[in-house]
């Protein structure tokens, strides 16, 4: 695909979700959209060039947008130093420090949390990695980054190995909403990034963000069915633990031909 066929329809679609998600003051998630943005367009092939002049016009915009409300401004000022506004803007990346901090290597425990009772604000949502972080460790840490690392991979392998157009930005755009999500939600817990307030995707508690994470997540599995050789991988298994427990009942389906080992056929069905 030329880039400049998707360059043509993607920039307005982008222009107007970006401004109508500005117009209801979410810096985060514009952010995000971006991130999906660039992603398409680095999967098509589009210049460097190009992406320079995106991102000079979404760092002017975000000046504006900081420098237009009082309290992104107080955001920046505390996440450049989170001690000096402990008691104010800083009070909680102060505190979800403190709980990264008190979990040491393995943590204080599951369940052993002391930050989250009234301390850090919204421990549940948006700092629910620093009480992953407090109860256990750096350890649980890294393996909350490590599996945000595999489904992204497993994205790629889906949008690099697919002939179809669509599926291939359809994954890639997948992979940048969920994988762009959580690294922007830890970066700003651990204080690389400032507070924005997005949650992280399958962990953070609420509903309304969780099942289009979901949708997307079933789409991008159904997307890994069409790739080279996946068909005839998941037919020389069988059917699975789940499909023999609902033949065992009689609710399965018509019985599926499995060629074993030996080289002889033989169909398993219903006992």
């Amino acid at each position: 695909m030329e880039w400049r066929h998707l360059f043509i329809p993607l920039i307005p679609g982008a222009v107007i979700l970006a401004l109508l998600v500005m117009l209801g003051s979410d810096l985060g998630t514009t952010l995000v959209l971006m991130m999906i943005f660039l992603a398409l367009l680095w999967v098509v092939g589009a210049p460097l060039r190009l992406f320079g002049g995106i991102l000079a016009v979404a760092a002017l915009a975000a000046v504006v947008m900081i420098s237009t409300e009082g309290y992104r401004l107080g955001r920046v000022e505390a996440w450049l130093d989170p001690w000096k506004y402990a008691q104010s803007t800083g009070y909680q990346a102060v505190q979800g420090q403190i709980a990264m901090g008190s979990g040491g290597w393995f943590g204080l425990g599951l369940g052993s949390s002391r930050q989250k009772w009234s301390w850090i604000p919204h421990a549940e949502s948006d700092f629910i990695f620093s009480i992953i972080g407090e109860e256990l460790g750096l350890m649980g840490t890294l393996v909350v980054v490590a599996l945000f690392g595999l489904l992204g991979y497993a994205g790629l392998r889906v949008a690099v190995r697919v002939k179809d157009a669509f599926v291939r930005l359809a994954a890639a755009a997948i992979v940048a909403w969920i994988v762009g999500q959580a690294i922007v939600n830890i970066g700003a817990v651990i204080g690389v990034v400032p507070i924005t307030g997005i949650p992280l995707p399958l962990v953070s508690y609420g509903g309304s963000a969780l099942l289009p994470t979901l949708a997307a997540l079933g789409m991008l599995l159904s997307f890994a069915k069409q790739e080279p050789g996946a068909r005839e991988a998941l037919a020389a298994r069988g059917p699975g633990p789940a499909a023999r427990g609902l033949s065992w009942l009689g609710l399965g389906g018509p019985a599926r031909t499995r060629r074993p080992a030996n080289g002889r056929r033989y169909v398993k069905g219903p006992t």
